[in-house]
């Protein structure tokens, strides 16, 4: 027993150690699709009170810089779709830039990352339509599965925009 335990923590420090190594570093570029999720509610005496929770298409393209096999720094563009109801319609996109982490185990590295988005986005209540915009905090989790230079991505993203913004995306990405 006590064997077979030293091999299997050999074993794994060998495909973590060498999937460190082995990713590539340097400038990447890289797009993703998928939905978002929008919830937000309000009252106002123009407005009323209003609850809003819809999801839509979003899409996103990114470019960062990595640094090691850990980290990288990566900024992009976030169209969050256009979500409607029957009175409420919403138009959100951004400017995003995270710090990101990650941990490789073998051609797969699972990461998070840290970080803010500029946002603008334009609000429909029945006739009465607001713009809001601002800066405020962006995370995300995710996985990544490596083939050299080559990376399918899938995350999971939150922006706090509006009252509650989440997004889920699959996508791929290049190292140069």
């Amino acid at each position: 027993m006590k064997y077979i335990n030293l091999l299997i923590l050999s074993l794994m420090s060998v495909l973590i150690c060498t999937s460190v190594q082995a990713k590539d570093e340097g400038l990447y570029f890289g797009a993703s699709v998928g939905s978002a999720s929008i919830e937000q509610s309000g009252s106002d005496y123009n407005l009323d009170d209003f609850k809003f929770d819809e999801n839509d298409f979003a899409w996103k393209i990114y470019g960062g810089y990595q640094f090691s096999g850990v980290l990288a720094i990566e900024a992009g563009y976030v169209d969050l779709g256009s979500p409607s109801d029957l009175s409420t319609s919403v138009d959100p996109y951004g400017l995003d830039i995270f710090a990101v982490a990650g941990i490789p185990v073998g051609p797969v590295r699972i990461f998070g990352k840290l970080g803010g988005i500029y946002w603008d986005t334009d609000l429909k209540y029945f006739e009465e339509k607001i713009t809001d915009d601002g800066f405020d905090l962006a995370a995300g989790v995710g996985l990544e599965f490596e083939l050299g230079s080559f990376a399918i991505r899938g995350e999971v993203e939150y922006f706090d925009i509006l009252d509650k913004t989440w997004m889920y995306t699959v996508g791929a990405t290049i190292t140069f």
